[in-house]
Formats: structure tokens, C-alpha cells, sequence
């Protein structure tokens, strides 16, 4: 290569000489940045692909000795609850309300007997017979609804402090 860079920069003036020279060098260089930048992306995805493959086998031994605890005699198999069984075990609990007593087992008369337990605020929108558009319940006092949401709120807070998961 060398004899044809010197034959084909003969023509050419010491200052054009010296400039061609100097692109071609600018380019050897930028060949050799190029060809170093993919050697290290190659490094580093060997680097990474080890990474990996030492994950999965940390996560293959792990796989492997818990398969190793369930198949032990001390293994005890529990059985699967959903969330959603978790709720709806969880709401029947809550429909039964024991009367308030007061003093020598007295039920307590000032609790308004027409108020319903946080519980049996309703959840869905059920339809009568009848022309109407929508359930009665769903209209009541805004001072009405605040109480019963005040109540739910409180139920919700003391079953999270119980241990319950609330959603």
C-alpha cells in the first residue's frame, strides 16, 4: 500500500502531500477507534451472557433445593386461597354484629334501629321489577352516605390492623 500511496501523491505539492497523508492517518485511525469499540461490545456481551448464565444457575439451585424441601417428610402441603376467596370469606364475617351492651347486659336503646351496619352498604346495583331506573338505595342524604362511608372506612381500618389484607 505504501508504494501506491507514494505514486499516487508524487504529482501532488509538498502541502497537498502532507494534508492527503494526514487524511489518510485520520482514517487509519478512525478504523482502528471502530474496530476497538467492537471489541469491547463483544467483551462486554461475553461478560454479560456470563452474568446470565451464572443468574440462572444461582436461580436453577435455588429452583432445585426447593424442590428438594417439598419433597422432604417436614414438607407440609397447604392448600391454595385466592385473594379473590380471601374477600369473599372475609365479607359473610362481617355481616354478623353482635348487639351493643352497656353496663349489666343491657342492650343499649339509643342505637337507631333503622341504620344498617357498615356491612350491608351496598355493593351493586340491583333492579326491581317494576319501571323504575335504578334501586332506591342508591338515593339517600348525602349526610346518610358520609356516615356509611365513615363506617366502612372505619371497618376497612380496624380489619388492616387485625392482619386482614385489605385491597
Amino acid at each position: 500500500d505504501s508504494g501506491n500511496i507514494k505514486a499516487g501523491l508524487e504529482h501532488l505539492t509538498p502541502a497537498e502531500q502532507a494534508k492527503a497523508r494526514l487524511q489518510l492517518v485520520l482514517e487509519a485511525a478512525a478504523k482502528a477507534d471502530e474496530a476497538l469499540k467492537a471489541k469491547e461490545r463483544s467483551e462486554e456481551e461475553a461478560k454479560k451472557r456470563k452474568e446470565e448464565d451464572q443468574a440462572t444457575l444461582v436461580e436453577q439451585v435455588k429452583r432445585v433445593k426447593e424442590i428438594e424441601a417439598i419433597e422432604s417428610d417436614s414438607f407440609v402441603p397447604q392448600t391454595f386461597r385466592s385473594s379473590k376467596e380471601v374477600k369473599k370469606s372475609v365479607e359473610p364475617t362481617e355481616l354478623q354484629h353482635e348487639p351493643v351492651t352497656v353496663g349489666a347486659g343491657t342492650v343499649d336503646a339509643s342505637a337507631p334501629e333503622k341504620e344498617p351496619p357498615p356491612a350491608n352498604i351496598p355493593t351493586a346495583i340491583k333492579y326491581q321489577d317494576d319501571n323504575s331506573l335504578a334501586h332506591p338505595n342508591l338515593f339517600i342524604e348525602k349526610a346518610e352516605a358520609e356516615e356509611k362511608w365513615f363506617q366502612r372506612l372505619i371497618a376497612l381500618r380496624q380489619e388492616r390492623l387485625m392482619g386482614s389484607p385489605v385491597a
